[in-house]
Parts: structure tokens; C-alpha cells; sequence
């Protein structure tokens, strides 16, 4: 059974670790995750939202401007977990007014 994660109004897939997940060549706005034992129903919390033109060619282990604060967020990568929504089609400008939403809404640890 696939347990996709809902953020908002908006439905993201299964949650994945980062270390095992291949991207796909699509657009669309991705979730890092976190254990969080006290979130429900799943046990990870969002620590990072962002939007890309190219799952693909975005790079995130290490190359994302923004892994170190991931890095300190879970301690260990192996921990990291990410899951995306999808959104051929869509313009940079829609993507990004999703992103500012969940950003404001969950206010995720790493996004300034």
C-alpha cells in the first residue's frame, strides 16, 4: 500500500530516501523530510520545500545549495527522506507560488 503525503491541498508521493530515490525528468515541487515521531500519520516532518524545472538535472545529495541545513536538521543522511508532487506543464511562476504557500504554511526549518 502507498502511503503518498498530503502538504496542504496538495498530494505528494510515497515518501523515499534521498540516498536511494532516482529523479525523475519532470517538473514539479519536492519535500524534504525528517523523522518526527510526533507527526501523524506518517513519522516525518518537512524540513525544506522547493520547486524545479528538472527533478533530474536539479542534483540534491550534496550538490543542493541547501544540503548542509538538511545535514543538520537529520544528523545523518541515511535519515533524509524526500517525495514530490508532480506538475508537467506548469510554469516556474506556479510552481513557486505553491512553494511560498507550504513554505508559510509549515514553515519547514531550512527554507529562510
Amino acid at each position: 500500500m502507498k502511503l503518498n503525503m498530503t502538504f496542504g491541498k496538495y498530494e505528494f508521493s510515497e515518501p523515499v530516501k534521498i540516498t536511494k530515490w532516482e529523479p525523475p525528468e519532470s517538473r514539479g515541487l519536492y519535500v524534504i523530510l525528517k523523522p518526527d515521531l510526533s507527526s501523524s500519520p506518517l513519522l516525518l516532518k518537512p524540513i525544506y520545500f522547493g520547486q524545479t524545472e528538472n527533478f533530474a538535472k536539479r542534483g540534491f545529495i550534496k550538490s543542493h545549495e541547501k544540503y548542509p541545513d538538511w545535514i543538520r536538521e537529520v544528523v545523518e543522511e541515511e535519515h533524509m527522506a524526500i517525495a514530490i508532487y508532480l506538475m508537467a506543464g506548469s510554469t516556474e511562476e506556479e510552481r513557486k507560488t505553491i512553494e511560498t504557500e507550504l513554505i508559510a504554511q509549515y514553515q519547514p526549518a531550512c527554507n529562510d
